[in-house]
C-alpha cells in the first residue's frame, strides 16, 4: 500500500513537472526582436509642396526601402510637415511633424514623429522623438508600443541625407500567438 502511494505521488509530481514545462514553453513569447528599433537609412523625396511664401509651411513625402532587423525588407513612406514660421533654435530653423509607415511582410508599423530642424556648422539636422501608434499599426504591429529618437541629416538632392531611428518597440502580446 505504501509503495502504491509512493508511486502515485511520484507519478503526480512527474506529470506536474511535465505539465508545468509544457505550459512554460507555451506561455513564453517568441523573441520581440530585442524590443528595439535601431536603424539608419536614406530617404528620397518624391513629392514636395512648398507654401513657405504664403503660409510658412512645406510638406514632403519621402520614401525608402531598408532592412528592419527581425522583420526583413521594409518599405517606408513618411509624410512630413515643416513649419518654417517657427524658429525653435534660431533663424532658419523650423518645427516638423511626421507620420511614418513602415510596411513589412507581417504588417505595418506606424510612427508619429515631432522634432526641430536646426542649422549647424555641419548642415541642417532634425532632432526629435517618435511614438509608436499601435492603434494605427496593423498585423504583427497592431497594438504595439514604444518610443525613441529620430535624427535626420538633411541633404539637398542629389546628395542623400540619412535618417536614424533609435528606441523601444514592444509588440502586443496577441501578436505572439
Amino acid at each position: 500500500m505504501r509503495r502504491m502511494l509512493r508511486l502515485a505521488l511520484v507519478g503526480c509530481c512527474a506529470a506536474g513537472a511535465v505539465g508545468a514545462a509544457a505550459v512554460g514553453a507555451w506561455a513564453t513569447a517568441p523573441p520581440d526582436h530585442a524590443n528595439r528599433i535601431n536603424v539608419t537609412f536614406h530617404e528620397t523625396p518624391v513629392v514636395i509642396t512648398d507654401h513657405v511664401a504664403d503660409l510658412g509651411i512645406r510638406q514632403r513625402i519621402l520614401t525608402s526601402t531598408w532592412t528592419f532587423d527581425g522583420f526583413g525588407q521594409v518599405t517606408d513612406v513618411t509624410g512630413v510637415t515643416q513649419d518654417t514660421a517657427v524658429h525653435p533654435c534660431g533663424p532658419g530653423s523650423s518645427s516638423e511633424t511626421a507620420t511614418r509607415r513602415i510596411v513589412a511582410t507581417g504588417g505595418t508599423l506606424v510612427l508619429r514623429e515631432a522634432g526641430i530642424q536646426c542649422i549647424t556648422p555641419s548642415g541642417n539636422i532634425v532632432t526629435g522623438t517618435f511614438v509608436v501608434d499601435g492603434a494605427a499599426s496593423t498585423g504583427i504591429f497592431a497594438g504595439a508600443e514604444g518610443s525613441g529618437t529620430v535624427t535626420v541629416h538633411v541633404a539637398i538632392p542629389p546628395q542623400l541625407g540619412s535618417t536614424t531611428l533609435s528606441g523601444r518597440l514592444k509588440l502586443a502580446e496577441s501578436s505572439h500567438q
